[in-house]
């Protein structure tokens, strides 16, 4: 196969990430201006409730194909052998996930909620027919990038032209589904470039035991991110107070998708050296995590200061009571995104399975935890409280484990100079809050000024990031000639 460059993939997935942010920022204060926080509340719940089957029907099998299939990408038949067995495999735990779905849709407490999640409950099928994991295989971010802006189009328009009020939240609905996950049946009919599928189940046991372990910290993880929002809802009663939680959790779900680009290049290209060149591999693993130090934790300082004006922009001053959460997440963003390249790519790509699965169920045990306490006394935001106390577990754990495959004081370096790096950006803040009355303006001011205040300060503070990203472009300038 012909070997892609990894800037050439970064473009692709930065370019498909900014869609998917382009997207939320144009559709999601549009719906919430016009559906109000009820309704938003009501489909944000049965989309979590969906989520939990959702995971059983994906079963891991997307993080375990891209480990082991990039592995298997130069031999047609090999590769092809293996994507049989797990598209086979996927449609045995979908089947699983359904039977479970229409079983909790029985259950009283969910009666409200049974027509949106029957509708989200397609996004089991449609993620399964998709084989977004072996266009990650082979790199083919060009494919996946045009692809998702095509369908993002379609639901684009389908918003505007026929979600008008709140009757028409179904139709929103269905408009997320498109966006997300409209595609894949393209995915299945496209996948013949690349493979042979004959349904196989004859390494059935083989996959398994490593899928599990995958599956198992998956759940966990789901745990994390839609726990919060089905108990908020479930203890609370308060779809408005969901809704209004929302808001916060689709911000930061803007930012944790920008910087997951660097892990989603990153991971088939790390697998592929674990197997003919470990030393490159461990230095990709290095620079992923601290290029993600360097991004999350500016944009995280940014945004604690820039809380309610963002709210007021992007949701409406209906929102702004969801400050107070939204700070807390902001926070979170920088743990959450280093232990996304942690526990998903160097404990994963260095087959720690175990490792993985035992830190996000310890996060997932500490995240019910402290739902159950925080929610009834401090609703939202307790909510958010438990989130971050989740993600911190999970980096400790995995700090304290992981210290024979990567060094933790790398980590913390970075996490020192970008903090140190980011202290003037607070400045800048306050600086044009009072010079400047308009919200929409003054935020882009902070975010310009900051942005070139804080690269500044890392020259200043010689920030070994920025001598590796110049490395690197370096490199790829001498290839070229």
């Amino acid at each position: 196969m012909e070997k892609k460059s990894l800037g050439v993939n970064f473009i692709f997935s930065v370019l498909k990430t900014l869609m998917g942010v382009v997207f939320p920022l144009i559709t999601f204060p549009y719906a919430l201006r016009v559906l109000g926080p009820d309704y938003i509340g009501k489909i944000d719940y049965a989309y979590a409730n969906v989520t939990y089957f959702s995971l059983i029907g994906a079963f891991g099998i997307s993080g375990y194909a891209v480990r082991e299939g990039s592995r298997l990408r130069d031999d047609k038949e090999k590769i092809s052998q293996f994507a049989s067995e797990m598209l086979a495999i996927n449609l045995v735990t979908v089947t699983v996930a359904y039977v479970l779905c229409f079983l909790a849709m029985c259950i009283p407490k969910f009666a409200p909620y049974r027509g949106l999640m029957l509708i989200f409950s397609s996004t089991i099928a449609l993620t399964a027919v998709g084989l977004e994991w072996l266009y990650n295989i082979f790199e083919e971010y060009k494919y996946i990038t045009i692809r998702s802006f095509v369908f993002q189009v379609i639901s684009l328009v389908t918003l505007f032209c026929f979600v008008k009020d709140e009757n028409d939240y179904v139709i929103y609905a269905i408009t997320l589904i498109l966006s997300s996950v409209g595609s894949n049946i393209m995915n299945l009919i496209r996948s013949r470039k690349y493979i042979k599928l004959r349904l196989s189940l004859n390494n059935f046991k083989k996959h398994i035991k490593p899928m599990f372990a995958i599956f198992s910290m998956t759940v966990a993880s789901t745990i994390i991110l839609s726990m919060d929002k089905t108990m908020l809802g479930y203890i609370t009663e308060n779809d408005t107070e969901v809704g209004l939680y929302a808001a916060t959790t689709k911000i930061v779900v803007v930012f944790t998708s920008v910087i997951a680009v660097i892990r989603t290049v990153m991971m088939p290209r790390v697998s592929y050296f674990m197997e003919t060149d470990k030393s490159q591999a461990d230095k990709l693993n290095y620079f992923s995590v601290k290029l993600v130090a360097m991004l999350s934790i500016p944009i995280a300082v940014g945004m604690v200061c820039l809380s309610d004006e963002v709210l007021v922009i992007f949701a409406g001053k209906e929102f702004i009571d969801a400050h107070v959460p939204l700070r807390i997440l902001m926070v979170n963003l920088v743990i959450a995104v280093l232990n996304g390249i942690v526990i998903n790519q160097v404990f994963i790509s260095n087959r720690k399975d175990k490792w993985a699965s035992i830190a996000v169920i310890i996060g997932a045990i500490v995240n019910l935890v402290f739902n159950l306490l925080m929610i009834p006394v401090l609703g939202k935001a307790g909510a958010a409280i438990s989130t971050l106390m989740s993600e911190t577990s999970i980096f400790l754990f995995a700090c304290i484990v992981g210290r024979g495959i990567f060094k933790v004081e790398l980590i913390l370096k970075q996490v020192i100079q970008s903090l140190l790096a980011s202290v003037p950006m607070i400045g800048v803040y306050y600086l044009f809050k009072n010079m400047i009355s308009s919200d929409i303006i003054m935020v882009l001011a902070t975010v310009l000024v900051g942005a070139i205040v804080y690269f500044a300060m890392l020259i200043i503070i010689k920030g070994d990031i920025l001598k590796e990203l110049i490395a690197y472009a370096k490199k790829g300038n001498e290839k070229r000639v």
